[in-house]
Parts: C-alpha cells; sequence; structure tokens
C-alpha cells in the first residue's frame, strides 16, 4: 500500500508541474457552467419586446383595449408604448418594436354604436413569437367586442347618441346590464361544459432542462479529455524504463495501478466538484444528491479512464496508442453524450449512446440531479460503476504484467 501512495505522489507532482493542463481539465466544466447560467439564467427564458400603440381616438375604448396588453403573462412579456403614427412607423420600419398597433380617431364611439372600423397591425417580420401573440391578441379582443355588441348592443347605442343620457337612461341601462349577467351566470356556475384538456406526449424534445443537460455534457467531456491524458502517460513510464524496474522488484504490480487511480481520484474529485458546484446555480439539487453525484463521477470517471488505459496499452507503438485512443474518445463523445446532450440527438442515437460507457454514466449523473432515485436505484448505479472499474483494472494489470512493462 505504501507504493501506491508514493506512486499517487508522483503522478501529482508530475501534474503540478505542468499547471496549465490541470486548468484546462478542471476549468472546462465551471466555466462552461458560467457561460450556461448567464446564458439561461435560473428561471425560464421568457420573451420581451415592445408594442408600439398610436392612438388617436383617446376614448376609455381604446384604453381599455391597450390596457389588456398590460395585464397578466401579457404585461410580463410586452411592454407597451404610446407613439404618435409617424414615429410608430419608422421604429417598426427599424425593427424597433415586435409591432405596431393603430388605432383610428372614432374607434370607440364605432365600438359603442355597433357601426364599423378598422384597426391597423403592422408586425415585425425578424420577430415571430411576439408578433403572432400580439395578432391573436387583437383577434381575441376584437371577437370580445363582437360578443358585447351581441349580448347589450342596443342599451349601449341608447347611452351613445349624441345627447348625454339622464338618469332614468342610466339607471334602466343598469338594471338590463344586471338582469343580463343574472341571465348569463346562469350558464357559467356552474359552467353547463366543462372543458378538459389532456396534454399529449409528442416527438418533440423538451429544451427547458437544456442547461442540466449541457453541464452533464460538458462534465463528461472533460473526464473523457482526462482519461486521454493520463492514460498517455503510461507510455512515458515505458519509455522511461520505469516499468521495467517495477517488475524486478517484489512489489505488485497492482500497486503501481493503484496508485495512478488514487492521483486521478483526487482530480477527478476537484474536477466534478467545481463542475458540478458551479453548475448547481441552475440544477435544483439537495446538498446530499450533489455529493452523490460527484462521487459518482468521479468512479465512474475512473472506470473510463481504466478502459482508455487498456486501449492504449495494447497498440504496438506510442504514436499507434495515441491514435488509437483519439479514435475510441471521439465516437464515444459524440454517440455518447459527451459532445451534445441526449435531448438534441434523434432518438435512434440517443438509445444507441445510451449503452456506451459514458452514456450510461451521463445518464446516471443526470438522474442523481434532476430524478429522485431511490436506495436500490442509487446501489445499482454505484455497483455498476464499481464493476467496470474493477474488471478494467484487473485487465489493465494483468496486461501490465504480460508483455506491456518489457
Amino acid at each position: 500500500m505504501r507504493l501506491a501512495w508514493v506512486c499517487a505522489i508522483k503522478d501529482l507532482r508530475r501534474l503540478r508541474r505542468d499547471p496549465a493542463l490541470l486548468v484546462l481539465w478542471i476549468g472546462i466544466p465551471a466555466f462552461v457552467s458560467l457561460l450556461l447560467v448567464l446564458v439561461f439564467g435560473r428561471s425560464d427564458i421568457v420573451p420581451r419586446g415592445t408594442l408600439l400603440v398610436a392612438d388617436e381616438d383617446g376614448s376609455l375604448v381604446s384604453s381599455l383595449f391597450t390596457g389588456a396588453f398590460s395585464q397578466g403573462p401579457l404585461g410580463e412579456m410586452l411592454s407597451v408604448e404610446k407613439v404618435s403614427l409617424p414615429e410608430g412607423e419608422k421604429r417598426i420600419g427599424r425593427g424597433q418594436g415586435s409591432a405596431l398597433l393603430h388605432i383610428p380617431k372614432g374607434f370607440g364611439d364605432a365600438v359603442l354604436a355597433g357601426t364599423p372600423t378598422r384597426l391597423k397591425l403592422v408586425t415585425n417580420p425578424s420577430q415571430t413569437i411576439l408578433p403572432d401573440i400580439v395578432k391573436e391578441t387583437v383577434a381575441i379582443l376584437a371577437e370580445g367586442a363582437f360578443y358585447v355588441q351581441t349580448l347589450a348592443g342596443d342599451r349601449l347605442r341608447e347611452l351613445t347618441r349624441g345627447e348625454p343620457p339622464s338618469e332614468l337612461q342610466v339607471t334602466q341601462a343598469a338594471v338590463a346590464f344586471n338582469r343580463l349577467g343574472t341571465a348569463v351566470s346562469g350558464y357559467l356556475n356552474p359552467l353547463r361544459i366543462e372543458f378538459a384538456t389532456q396534454i399529449v406526449a409528442t416527438e418533440r424534445q423538451d429544451t427547458s432542462r437544456l442547461p442540466a443537460a449541457f453541464l452533464r455534457t460538458m462534465v463528461f467531456m472533460s473526464v473523457l479529455f482526462l482519461a486521454l491524458g493520463f492514460s498517455a502517460e503510461m507510455w512515458k513510464e515505458k519509455r522511461q524504463g520505469t516499468l521495467k524496474r517495477l517488475l524486478v522488484t517484489p512489489a505488485p504490480v497492482g500497486s503501481f495501478m493503484l496508485g495512478r487511480i488514487l492521483a486521478l481520484a483526487v482530480i477527478l474529485l476537484v474536477m466534478a466538484s467545481g463542475g458540478l458546484a458551479a453548475g448547481s446555480l441552475f440544477v435544483q439539487a439537495s446538498p446530499a444528491r450533489l455529493g452523490l453525484a460527484i462521487l459518482f463521477l468521479v468512479v465512474s470517471g475512473l472506470g473510463i479512464y481504466l478502459l482508455f488505459q487498456l486501449a492504449v496499452m495494447y497498440a504496438p507503438t506510442e504514436r499507434a496508442a495515441a491514435i488509437l485512443a483519439n479514435l475510441l474518445m471521439f465516437p464515444l463523445a459524440m454517440v455518447g453524450g459527451s459532445f451534445f446532450p441526449f435531448e438534441l440527438m434523434p432518438d435512434w442515437m440517443a438509445s444507441i449512446g445510451r449503452l456506451t460507457p459514458n452514456g450510461w454514466a451521463v445518464t446516471q449523473l443526470g438522474v442523481l440531479l434532476e430524478g429522485r432515485p431511490g436506495a436500490l436505484d442509487v446501489g445499482l448505479m454505484f455497483g455498476g460503476a464499481i464493476l467496470l472499474a474493477a474488471a478494467m483494472f484487473w485487465l489493465v494489470a494483468r496486461r501490465l504484467r504480460r508483455g506491456f512493462a518489457l
């Protein structure tokens, strides 16, 4: 065991002499996580825009009409700004707004009197979501005005004739509106028709979890690059004669490999802690689950490293080993969710990618961070990762004893 600690310290000291490489390995997940926080934030993405309103009528009806865009969710997406018509046309022509709504003079009287009138809506062609929302809202408001005219048009016309309404007319109108409300309430409370909605699953991917998916992707990309670089160190040991000297000592070969694993575990622990701690700004995970995720990333990362180590040890030369390691890494990264999240892949490719060692680990890491795994599920995750690492360790030590060191 003493040899394992000596080898681990030796490897850490060697890596300390190359700080740029360590910063690259450890800094990638933290840096990308910070970028994701800046781009996506911690809350849902809400489109925002400006609605330019050229209100030439200035009536109560037009104020109520434009006020609808400042209520509820619309108020969170749209900023209503009153402008003159020439100014609004210039600004919407420059793309400085989502839409321009022109309310002509006499609009309010026309709505109350039930006479035809026309609204003009100019949308920004460079935007898609907000102009369509404005268009649909204007259509709904116009349809609402139609139904108000259908139900209470006669009383409205009496109130909007040339002379101001008398107290008797106002009283009669109030009584009529009260009776209308009472009659309509029979259809609204309780509802005569119940409307139920059911969300049907579609093939469209849910993009609201992309920041967390990209976090897992970037973390395991760092694991793959770390495994690639660390596995190449074995050929340096062979070139310098370290492995030949090891074979003539009474120390077991497994202690030498255990030391390399301990050194790599320290680096993985620092990398995983930095990356996942930065990613926890938008991945809502408890400290306990975050700790389990860090530990799982270390264990699974060791298994992936040993897989790379076994592959390069069967190469005939050091140059062939570098080519073989790259040929192994890039397909695993592309298909196994370490370049692109599974959420952005076609279903058939994602199904294949989840069967790769790093793809399986990416999937399980997502379950730990975002799901609700039970004790049995967590045990199976760690059991699978430990089984892979143990099998690869045995094969690597066997290859080291039987020919690679010579």
